[in-house]
């Protein structure tokens, strides 16, 4: 007797999974969360569509600054109705946005607050899905920087290139490339060695470089002083005219001078106007470099440029730039106290200085969401860019979670909190999104997956929140886990040994882009053959490995009495050629009476 289900299977695959490729770390599928798609502002829709698998983790994706600013606020909360209904917990992905403010022209104070708005706004907003829990928003340490201490592995590792930023200009530029071939200043013993020449060692060539540019700040001055004075020197000696008379020379009127004495005065009084043209143009670079000196020089250096300023302050109060005799004075004890002081730090390492402005933003975005949420505030997970992007590994990370913390606590502590409980609040809801994907890409850097893995168990203490991707460790491409070379299993091993207890989030955004609209399905269900998951939540629940039985628990049973049954095996008018009333375009219908039929 024919059945059914003897037609038609009732679904559109077998249990038998089409990718099983075991990544050797088996979980369950509550742990696991998948994203959004991130091309879309209709995230609600996309919500409606993902929840149908039986995801019980759903990330909002947000990555775009455009994007998430077009979700409305009516979409955020019929989200969280819908999560609320179907079970479901969720997590954010905020804005691609530089939160130490550096842009296109450098840095500058204002594009950093504006950062931090934007990101404010993005916490904020984020508190409507899950106004009753720390929801996880995860934001990137850095967007569309370049890695700023450039290292690869060799034999060894090394540094290739340094990125540096003068704080007071914002003016950044990269630290000149190539070997160093001259003998080093105090080291050696005195040889000239060619066949060794210098790898570039960041704090060595900062400092050089602090040296050249300060050198040529004093050099400039030097040389508008020396001419200066030279110039004001021979008219004073071959006309006879005494320093202290020069500025009463210029006051002279030729016309009611004889006529014997006119062309004589009248070159030295042009004379002495081209003397003090270039002492007043020493004495703008004196400003220039004084300011430079103070904002970058020590508490002992800053105390002489202040006893300085104070010997020199009746004379710039009075007005000095007509007065040949009054910057002469300045100059000279200005370039004099200029290279007493040690080199000014003008030049720091732009990965510091991104460190410390960034841990400022947020610090602050955090402090605004705990003024207005308490307890329910969203934790500010900080994303590891994909490798060669700042702030990408995990030592990187971590001084900037760790420096967020700090001012965090430190601005609770100013609002009345308690040192400890301040810090206890920052840990909580300051940590790390770990990207799993975006580190193995340090394998085109020639790193080895053992050090990859050496990367996840530094980074272990401070990750509250995974994102799954899976790539070759050249491109940043997303594909789902066990289709590339992420150690995943040794890399969550080390995190579970720390204590991690986070949602695994399954980013792939390649596979949508590839083979999702191709027919390729959710990356969800490849994601849970790969992690081997048990079909029930209840124990010694059959897995994916283990083949038969019809209909896949993913998708259903299917439809009942499907249409493909009439299409393959009955006569309905469906598949008759469009101009006999069907669905088929052309001739090709099943009664259409063609050649092959």
């Amino acid at each position: 007797m024919t059945v059914y289900e003897s037609i038609y299977p009732g679904a559109y695959s077998y249990l038998t999974p089409r990718y099983y490729l075991p990544v050797g770390y088996q979980t369950r599928i509550g742990e696991l969360g998948a994203a959004l798609d991130p091309r879309t502002a209709n995230q609600l829709s996309e919500l409606n569509t993902k929840l149908n698998p039986g995801v019980k983790h759903i990330e909002l994706e947000g990555i775009s600054p455009e994007i998430f600013e077009s979700i409305p606020e009516q979409h955020l909360e019929e989200m969280k109705r819908l999560a609320k209904l179907t079970g479901v917990s969720m997590s954010v992905h905020g804005p691609l946005i530089e939160a130490s403010g550096i842009g296109e022209r450098g840095w500058d104070e204002a594009t950093r607050l504006a950062a931090e708005k934007q990101l404010e706004s993005a916490v904020l907003r984020s508190h409507k899905l899950d106004p009753n829990g720390n929801i996880s928003v995860t934001i990137h340490s850095t967007a569309r920087l370049p890695e700023m201490i450039t290292k690869i592995k060799e034999d060894k590792e090394r540094v290739s290139s340094v990125w540096v930023i003068q704080p007071d200009t914002g003016r950044i530029t990269e630290i000149e490339r190539g070997k160093r071939f001259f003998p080093q200043e105090g080291k050696g013993e005195g040889k000239f060695t060619p066949e060794k020449p210098r790898e570039l060692i960041p704090e060595e060539e900062i400092n050089r470089l602090n040296q050249n540019t300060w050198s040529e700040y004093l050099s400039t001055l030097n040389i508008g002083i020396t001419r200066g004075e030279g110039i004001l020197e021979d008219v004073s000696k071959e006309l006879g005219i005494p320093e202290e008379k020069l500025s009463e020379t210029k006051k002279i009127k030729i016309e009611e001078l004889k006529e014997e004495d006119r062309d004589v005065v009248a070159r030295a009084q042009k004379a002495i106007t081209h003397g003090e043209i270039y002492l007043r143009d020493a004495y703008r670079n004196l400003k220039t470099a004084f300011d430079i000196a103070y904002a970058n020089s020590s508490d002992e250096d800053r105390e002489k440029l202040k006893n300085f300023a104070n010997e020199i302050k009746k004379y710039v109060t009075e007005g000095i730039e007509s007065d040949p005799l009054k910057l002469k004075k300045v100059l000279d004890e200005g370039i004099r106290t200029l290279e007493e002081i040690k080199t000014p730090k003008i030049w720091k390492p732009l990965q510091d200085f991104v460190v410390e402005k960034s841990a400022e933003t947020f610090a602050n975005v955090a402090l605004s969401s705990y003024k207005k949420f308490g307890e329910k505030s969203p934790i500010i997970n900080i994303e590891n860019p994909p490798a060669g992007g700042g702030l990408s590994r995990s030592e990187d990370l971590i001084k900037l979670i760790e420096e967020a913390r700090e001012k965090f606590a430190n601005k609770l502590y100013g609002e009345g909190v308690s040192k400890s409980e301040a810090k206890k609040i920052a840990e909580k809801l300051i940590g790390a999104t770990w990207d799993v994907g975006h580190i193995n890409m340090l394998r085109k850097k020639g790193y080895s997956e053992k050090d990859i893995i050496k990367e996840t168990e530094k980074i272990a203490p401070y990750v509250k929140h995974v994102h799954l991707s899976d790539n070759f460790g050249l491109e940043h491409t997303e594909l789902p886990m066990g289709m590339g070379n992420v150690p995943l299993k040794e890399m969550l091993k080390k995190l579970k040994e720390k204590g991690f207890e986070g949602k695994k989030i399954i980013e792939a955004g390649n596979w949508w882009q590839h083979f999702a609209e191709k027919g390729g399905g959710n990356p969800f269900r490849p994601s849970i053959e790969a992690f081997d998951s048990p079909v029930y939540s209840v124990g010694g629940a059959p897995y994916w490995s283990v083949i038969g039985g019809p209909g896949a628990y993913y998708l259903g049973h299917g439809p009942i009495n499907p249409p493909i049954h009439h299409r393959v095996y009955g006569s309905g008018f469906e598949t008759l050629p469009l101009e006999l009333g069907g669905e088929i375009p052309g001739d090709r219908g099943r009664f259409s009476e063609t050649p092959n039929q």
